[in-house]
């Protein structure tokens, strides 16, 4: 047993040895007896014993009683009371001082042990209890939700300096009283009073949760959004000994909450709403529609006129901050009822509610156009810009917003083709072409989906020799009926639907295939000959010189992977960047002439060589042969023509020529019928010829079949 040490306070000197010698044996130390009360307080004071025996009798000013006071004011120490006698009123005294026992003089030794471990055990006990009492306490009072627990009977018992903070109550207040006298919880939508979570944990038994939209009103009168669950508590014999509630102030949390959602819905530079809310708030309005026909809506569309070149020549900032100056002059001519959004770049979106009246969507149309002519100050520049608008009524009947965004769309785009600054709109006529577009671009899907695109090959042959040196792929469409569709009636469609670059891509896949399939089978170098394809005289190898001409979209320039995917296909099919010639158009350059250089140097290292097609069409063509990195030009096939009798035309094509070769360029021209053109052509120092006078273009499977014939 581990030795302590116990203080004696006992006037009986008699007595006092006793207690020593016994309390000795029983293996504990007593340093000396004490006779009064003042000394026992300054010597347990000095000693910190382990236990105080304290005579409750004591001669003197201070009896055992007040030393033992004083002694537990100072000192987490355990007494116990010697007395041989007591009247009830000491006794009721004594009880006061929190005693840990009594032993009666004269004592027993067993007593006297059997009290002093209950003293020592019972110490120990309740100090542990202080200890995690203190704890919890602790704890509940750093927290930052607020904490109240009732008793059995439904009274608040404790609360925490949040709870307190909370409601406006201090503990002392609340203790004792209800908690739906202290914690008014209110509905924030319909401001009903909400049962107090507390109480009906503790009479349902369960745990309980506050609605999202709940409100604390506190005891000044504020309104407090918060969260809370309470659940009733049970001791470990399990008995209801009362129920705990946390709130939380949850006012962050749902200002964070609205912010997102706020985010998410709305547009991050203008903060007008995104396309996503407007789009919630469109189909709200035909379904509102449907249930009354006397509501009616319209939809515009509205689109910066060259906004690209503002950006382009002033930078993204300034082209930002014009943004930003838009939103507020076209919220300026709407009603609180309607929605304007971004939708993304310099596209807007207007619903205008409650109307069935088309002047009305014009007349807001036309002043919207007005307040966006006036200038925009930005940065010390003076911009002038002009909008077009497209405009839907909801007379037309819709199911799907999308539908009519998308009708909108092609209104405005209507708007900007008849000279931009101006609104259009949509009609049954431009509604029956939607529909007509709609379906043609469902058959284009559905002819990719299932296979029905096909390449066919037009050799490219040298003039003066009648060898063939190149073939262009071209894509045909095979419709199942055997009808066959020309690019000029899909390529366009394909482009405005956003699958033109697939489609390339594919083309191109398939010619490396097919050259590849044509060097591999032995069939030697080709050449034409009475217009007729046939194999050179014992060749067995193709020309070297053998190369595949593929048609390049200028949406191609758009796409920043666009080299690694050329890369990637020339690998996968075997094939050498000398055998690919990509042919593309001037308006590569009209539109992004810087990134199209960038884009075509890039290309360039793949050895692959690059086709100006189309040539003498644009009206800066010439502007682009030097500042390029371009291989061959392609005379267009309308300057071929009547060459033979339209000395202007020879003329151009003599210049064309002339140009080209001082440069460094090879020549091809496109599109001729007549042995006269060809021979003229050659006479002018062209190289290369390609057209019906030499071959149409037919698929590679009929070419191979012909040549091995």
């Amino acid at each position: 047993m581990e030795k302590k040490t116990i203080l004696v306070v006992e006037d009986e000197v008699v007595i006092a040895m006793d207690l020593q010698a016994t309390l000795i044996d029983l293996g504990h130390q007593v340093p000396e007896i004490i006779t009064s009360g003042e000394a026992a307080v300054q010597k347990a004071l000095e000693l910190h014993p382990d236990l105080v025996l304290m005579d409750i009798h004591l001669s003197g000013a201070v009896d055992g009683i007040a030393a033992a006071a004083a002694i537990n004011e100072a000192l987490d120490i355990p007494v116990i009371y010697l007395t041989a006698y007591a009247d009830e009123d000491t006794l009721k005294r004594a009880s006061l001082t929190a005693p840990f026992g009594y032993i009666l003089k004269p004592f027993e030794a067993r007593e006297l042990r059997a009290n002093i471990d209950i003293a020592f055990y019972k110490h120990r006990l309740e100090k542990t209890i202080k200890e995690h009492r203190q704890w919890l306490l602790a704890v509940l009072n750093s927290i930052s939700e607020g904490v109240a627990a009732s008793d059995p009977s439904g009274l608040i018992k404790f609360m925490n300096p949040v709870a307190e903070a909370l409601t406006g109550w201090s503990q002392a207040e609340a203790i004792g009283r209800s908690p739906a006298e202290v914690f008014h919880f209110l509905d924030e939508v319909t401001r009903n009073l909400i049962d107090n979570p507390l109480l009906k944990s503790l009479h349902e038994d369960h745990t309980v949760y506050l609605p999202d939209n709940a409100l604390l009103l506190t005891k000044q009168g504020a309104e407090i959004p918060v969260a809370d669950s309470a659940a009733p508590i049970y001791s470990d014999r399990g008995n209801l000994e009362g129920a705990v509630m946390v709130v939380r102030d949850s006012t962050e949390q749902r200002r964070l909450e609205a912010q997102l959602e706020h985010n998410a819905l709305h547009d991050a530079l203008t903060h007008l709403p995104n396309r996503g809310l407007f789009l919630d708030r469109l189909q709200q309005a035909i379904d509102r529609s449907r249930r009354s026909s006397e509501f009616g809506f319209a939809v515009m569309v509205l689109d910066l006129d060259r906004f690209k070149s503002i950006n382009d020549t002033l930078g993204h900032l300034l082209g930002d901050q014009l943004l930003v100056e838009v939103a507020p002059r076209l919220k300026a001519h709407l009603r609180a009822v309607d929605t304007v959004a971004r939708f993304g770049g310099d596209e807007f979106a207007v619903l205008l509610e409650d109307i069935s009246d088309v002047a009305v969507a014009c007349r807001t149309a036309e002043r919207i156009l007005d307040e966006i002519k006036q200038p925009f100050l930005i940065e010390n520049h003076e911009l002038l810009v002009t909008a077009s608008i497209g405009i839907v009524m909801n007379s037309i009947p819709y199911e799907q917003g999308a539908d009519l965004l998308r009708h909108a769309d092609i209104a405005m785009y209507r708007a900007k083709k008849r000279g931009r600054g101006d609104y259009e709109l949509f009609d049954t006529a431009m509604h029956s072409q939607a529909r007509e577009l709609m379906q043609r671009e469902h058959a284009l899907r559905s002819a990719i989906a299932h296979n029905q695109l096909a390449v066919h090959y037009q050799p490219i042959i040298t003039l003066a020799t009648g060898d063939v040196t190149s073939f262009e792929a071209l894509v045909r469409w095979q419709k199942p009926d055997g009808e066959l569709i020309y690019p000029d009636q899909f390529i366009h469609l394909a482009e405005e639907m956003g699958i033109v670059t697939t489609i390339d891509q594919w083309v191109l896949r398939q010619a490396c295939q097919q050259l590849q399939v044509w060097q591999q089978t032995g069939l030697g170098a080709w050449v034409l000959a009475d217009g007729q394809l046939t194999r050179q005289i014992d060749s067995t190898e193709p020309s070297p010189g053998m190369a595949i001409n593929v048609n390049l979209s200028t949406h191609h320039f758009a796409q920043k992977n666009l080299v690694d995917t050329f890369a990637n296909i020339l690998q996968e099919t075997g094939m050498d960047g000398h055998q690919l010639k990509l042919e593309i158009t001037e308006s590569v350059f009209i539109e992004n002439a810087k990134a199209a250089a960038a884009m075509l140097k890039q290309l360039k290292q793949l050895n692959v060589q690059i086709c100006l097609d189309d040539f003498g069409t644009g009206y800066s063509s010439f502007s682009y042969l030097h500042q390029f990195p371009i291989d061959m030009v392609k005379i267009d096939r309308s300057f071929v023509q009547g060459l033979e009798t339209d000395a202007e035309k020879l003329e151009i094509v003599r210049a064309i020529v002339g140009l080209c070769h001082t440069l460094g360029m090879a020549v091809t021209a496109e599109g001729i019928e007549t042995p006269e053109q060809r021979d003229i052509l050659h006479d002018l120092g062209c190289e290369y010829g390609q057209g019906f006078l030499f071959a149409k273009a037919i698929d590679g499977a009929a070419i191979t079949q012909h040549l091995r014939r």
